[in-house]
C-alpha cells in the first residue's frame, strides 16, 4: 500500500489535510490516498468508521450492505433521515457520506455478503466489517487470510462492544526518546516481537537520543482465537480478578449464541473456565443487561468503537505505531476499554 507517482498528494490535498499530515505524516496520508477499503455494513458502527476514514482522506471506500432502512435505524445513524425508511441503507447513506469529502471515491453495493465470490475481495487493501454473526466473521476471515488482506471486525451489544483484529503479520516502526534502559530485540509478548532497534542523536541537541523501534505483530484468525483464547500466565492474580465481565460475556456469545438468559448464564461460566479466570466475579446484573441488549447498537458506543477502528486503520497505513493486537472490549458502564492479547 505505497503511494505511486499517480497517487502523490496534490497541493490542494496537502492544504486540505494539513493538520492531520502534521499529526501522522505525508507517507501515511499518501498511503490513505491510494488505499481501497471495503466496509461491510453501514449501521451505527459502520457509519462512524465511514465518517472518520472519509474525513481523513481515504482514497476509495466501497460499502457493501444488503439491509433496508428501518425506523429504529434513525436513532443510531446520523446519515439517515425519516424519508429513507424502506430504502436500501447503503444507497441512502451515499449522498450525505459523499458530502463529507467529495474527493473520496465512494461506491455502494446492496448485494449480500454471502453472494460475493472470493475474487471480489481481491480488489481491496483492507476490510472493515460490522454487524456480522460469528459464522459470517469466520467465513470472511478465511477469505481475508487466504488473500493476505488485513481485517477489522466490530460488533455491539448495547452498552458493550468489541473489536477483533487480524492483520496476519504486521510490522510497524515508531521513534521515541531513549530511556535509561535500552530497548532490546526479542519477544515482548506472545504476539509481539521487537525485531530491530536503531539509535540516533538529535542534530540540535546531541544529549537527546532517540530509538527507532520496529515491532512485528502476529495475529490469529477468528475461529482459532475463539477456540484457544486464554489468559493463563498472561495476567497476575490481581489482574485476573479484575478482568472486565464484558470479556467472557462477549467471547461466550461469539462462541455460541445463547437462546435464553439461562443459556448465557451457563455458557459464560464455561467461558471463564476456558479463559482461566474466575467465574465468581461475574455480576448477575451484567449478564442480564448484556442478554437484553444483544445485537443492539447505541450511537454513543458506536462513536467510540468506530473512532478506535478508524484510528487504527490510519496507524497501519502509516506504519507509525503498533496496531491493536488482537481483541478489544468496551464497557459502556465503567467506560473501560481493555485490549486482550490471545
Amino acid at each position: 500500500m505505497t503511494a505511486s507517482d499517480s497517487n502523490k498528494l496534490s497541493a490542494d490535498e496537502i492544504a486540505l489535510y494539513d493538520r492531520q499530515i502534521r499529526l501522522w505524516g505525508m507517507a501515511a496520508q499518501a498511503n490513505m490516498r491510494s488505499a481501497r477499503v471495503l466496509l461491510v455494513n453501514i449501521g451505527s458502527i459502520g457509519t462512524e468508521v465511514a465518517k472518520n476514514v472519509v474525513l481523513s482522506g481515504i482514497g476509495n471506500l466501497y460499502v457493501l450492505d444488503e439491509h433496508v432502512v428501518r425506523e429504529e435505524d434513525l436513532g443510531c445513524q446520523f446519515l439517515l433521515t425519516k424519508g429513507d425508511v424502506g430504502a436500501q441503507r447503503a444507497q441512502a447513506c451515499l449522498p450525505r457520506l459523499q458530502d463529507l469529502n467529495p474527493r473520496v471515491n465512494l461506491q455502494v453495493d446492496c448485494a449480500a455478503l454471502s453472494s460475493k465470490p472470493r475474487e471480489f475481495f481481491q480488489g481491496f487493501d483492507l476490510i472493515v466489517a460490522t454487524e456480522l454473526r460469528s459464522e459470517e466473521i469466520t467465513a470472511l476471515n478465511k477469505i481475508s487470510r487466504a488473500l493476505g488482506i488485513p481485517i477489522y471486525v466490530a460488533g455491539s451489544n448495547g452498552l458493550f462492544s468489541y473489536i477483533f483484529v487480524d492483520l496476519i503479520q504486521f510490522e510497524s516502526t515508531e521513534e521515541k526518546l531513549k530511556s535509561g534502559r535500552s530497548t532490546e530485540c526479542g519477544h515482548v509478548s506472545s504476539n509481539r516481537e521487537v525485531i530491530d532497534v536503531q539509535v540516533r542523536h538529535d542534530e540540535d541537541d546531541p544529549k537527546k537520543v532517540y530509538e527507532k523501534i520496529t515491532t512485528r505483530n502476529s495475529y490469529k484468525p477468528f475461529h482459532e482465537l475463539l477456540q484457544s483464547a486464554t489468559l493463563q500466565d498472561k495476567l497476575t492474580r490481581r489482574q485476573a480478578k479484575r478482568v472486565n465481565n464484558v470479556l467472557p460475556l462477549t467471547v461466550s456469545c461469539l462462541t455460541q449464541h445463547p437462546g435464553s438468559l439461562k443459556d448465557l448464564q451457563r455458557n459464560v461460566v464455561q467461558t471463564c473456565n476456558d479463559l482461566h479466570i474466575t467465574a465468581e466475579n461475574l455480576k448477575p446484573e451484567y449478564i442480564e443487561q448484556f442478554y437484553t441488549q444483544l445485537g443492539i447498537e447505541f450511537a454513543p458506543v458506536a462513536a467510540i468503537i468506530g473512532g478506535a477502528v478508524a484510528q487504527d486503520v490510519i496507524n497501519i497505513l502509516g506504519k507509525k505505531a503498533s496496531p491493536l493486537n488482537n481483541f478489544l472490549v468496551f464497557d459502556g458502564i465503567t467506560l473501560e476499554m481493555p485490549i486482550y492479547e490471545f
